[in-house]
């Protein structure tokens, strides 16, 4: 399966709009199928961009096997925080790919954190 940023970002302003901080068992978005959301919530909690409860194998207690999403950690806020503009993010991406030929998470955040910066006139 593919990682999808899109996906990754939706999911994090999923979990910016909750207003309890609560366990989802499970979440719906829209052009995505479950197991694509699931998949995309483990690499999420992975890369620590989610605060998630773990569900792992009885037969291999080192495999998660689901997690089940709680809120976004500080990593995901300030993630989301400079991929949330519609424009910045659309514009990063055409950039990468484009250049790089790539999609990836790091060249994101570090594109949308330039873009931010030059709007701002900040070095």
């Amino acid at each position: 399966m593919k990682r999808d940023l899109d996906l990754v970002r939706k999911i994090l302003m999923y979990y910016e709009d909750k207003e309890m901080d609560g366990m989802d068992r499970a979440i719906e978005v829209e052009g995505y199928s479950e197991s694509s959301i699931n998949y995309h919530l483990l690499l999420m909690d992975e890369a620590g961009l989610l605060r998630c409860e773990r569900s792992v194998s009885s037969c291999t207690p080192s495999r998660v096997i689901k997690v089940y999403p709680f809120s976004l950690t500080w990593k995901g806020h300030e993630f989301l925080s400079s991929a949330k503009n519609e424009s910045l993010w659309g514009k990063a991406k055409s950039l990468s790919l484009d250049k790089a030929g790539v999609l990836s998470f790091d060249i994101m955040k570090d594109l949308l954190i330039s873009m931010a910066k030059d709007k701002l006139g900040l070095p």
